[in-house]
């Protein structure tokens, strides 16, 4: 995932987020969600999980995979920024290492040079397609993973589900665009060959999509955070740098003003 993606965001607010996906006791110990580059590379993490003064607590490096890697270096990649990371910072913690694929197709495999962090379950690998339904209830940021995941037929009662559960639990109006906005973002992702209007009539909140941040920052100044998370989802999926300024209603050259940011 990009740095300023949906899950970064989820887990910035959220750090312990994670140890409810891993169905283990959330610590005591206060963590912080960031993401790292390592120096002198290109090579960049989508995040790293720190606690906050204890050497005791293990990190926890993160990785998200949305599409099958061709090439297949997602695991010598992942583990090179790991690696390079403890080389440089030298952190007297203990570490761990999850991948959250959105699909079990994703995962093409843990090469033999990686199986003993399998063994030991240093590496930890989650399929968001096969969470139990049960999780979704978990928590709202725990809901959203579980959409991500889920087949596009189910996707729109599940979001339906999320919006109905939010709107009988809290008045607060931002609360509720922040949630909206988010199943929206999912909604991109998964249903790209739709528009921001057929998505929002697919999940009957067309009026609450035109009072939302997500739409009024796409149509005027605020836009750049929105692209920045639509674009390189996109462009994995395949579209032309043509074919989503057609789909945002931007212009080519903001698409590949986002798309270079990204490289």
């Amino acid at each position: 995932m990009e740095t300023d993606s949906l899950f970064y965001r989820l887990f910035k607010e959220k750090p312990k987020l994670l140890f409810e996906l891993l169905g283990e006791k959330v610590p005591r110990t206060a963590y912080t969600f960031g993401s790292y580059e390592v120096k002198q590379t290109s090579l960049r993490s989508d995040g790293i999980l720190e606690p906050i003064r204890s050497t005791k607590s293990p990190i926890f490096f993160l990785e998200n995979q949305g599409y099958l890697d061709r090439k297949n270096e997602f695991y010598a990649s992942f583990f090179t920024k790991i690696f390079l990371y403890l080389r440089d910072s030298k952190p007297p913690n203990d570490w761990r290492a999850v991948i959250m694929f959105t699909q079990r197709k994703y995962d093409p495999g843990v090469p033999i040079h990686y199986r003993d962090f399998v063994v030991t379950q240093r590496l930890q690998r989650i399929y968001l397609d096969e969470l139990p339904p049960e999780m979704g209830d978990l928590s709202l940021e725990m809901g959203l993973l579980q959409l991500i995941g889920l087949k596009d037929a189910e996707a729109p009662d599940r979001a339906k589900v999320i919006l109905n559960q939010t709107y009988e639990q809290t008045s607060d109006v931002a609360e509720r665009r922040r949630v909206l906005e988010w199943i929206l973002t999912v909604f991109v992702h998964k249903f790209s060959q739709l528009s921001r209007e057929e998505i929002a009539a697919m999940l009957g909140v067309t009026k609450e999509l035109r009072e939302s941040r997500f739409y009024k920052d796409i149509k005027d100044e605020g836009k750049d955070e929105l692209l920045a998370e639509a674009v390189p989802m996109l462009l994995q999926s395949g579209f032309s740098i043509e074919e989503i300024a057609v789909r945002l209603k931007v212009t080519i050259a903001q698409v590949q003003q986002v798309a270079q940011a990204h490289n």
